[in-house]
Formats: C-alpha cells, sequence, structure tokens
C-alpha cells in the first residue's frame, strides 16, 4: 500500500501525494478495525480508534511546536 501510493505521489505531485499519504496512512487500522468489529470484540476497535486519534494529535501538535520554534530561532523574532 505503501509503495502504491507513494509512486501515485511521484506521478500526481506533491499536493495530491500528501493527500494520497493522509488518506491511505491509516488504511490498516481501517481494515483491522473492520475484521474485529466482525467478531465481536468493540471495546477493542473503539480502544484501537482512540489511541489512534490522540497519537496523531500528539504528533501534529508536537511537530507544530518544533516548527514554530525553528521558525523564531531562525527569523529571530
Amino acid at each position: 500500500m505503501g509503495r502504491a501510493t507513494e509512486a501515485l505521489a511521484t506521478r500526481m505531485g506533491e499536493g495530491a501525494g500528501g493527500l494520497l499519504n493522509a488518506t491511505f496512512g491509516n488504511a490498516a487500522e481501517l481494515i483491522i478495525a473492520v475484521i474485529a468489529l466482525s467478531k465481536g470484540p468493540s471495546s477493542v476497535v473503539k480502544a484501537s480508534i482512540v489511541g489512534s486519534i490522540i497519537g496523531n494529535i500528539l504528533l501534529v501538535l508536537g511537530l507544530s511546536i518544533l516548527c514554530l520554534r525553528c521558525f523564531v530561532a531562525v527569523c529571530g523574532l
């Protein structure tokens, strides 16, 4: 899946490639969640989704703060 999105990204450009990676980046989690829901343990799926959301929020927040600090250091603000 990763190689396929990278190959499409090189043909379509950076913006579309980034959108493809963001869209299909969590495809494995989605497939596992659908299979787990069909087997029955919905509490496991709920915990997995909440953990994924929290992890993504913390990653984006941390990278935003890091980029801001680098920008401030370079520009001298």
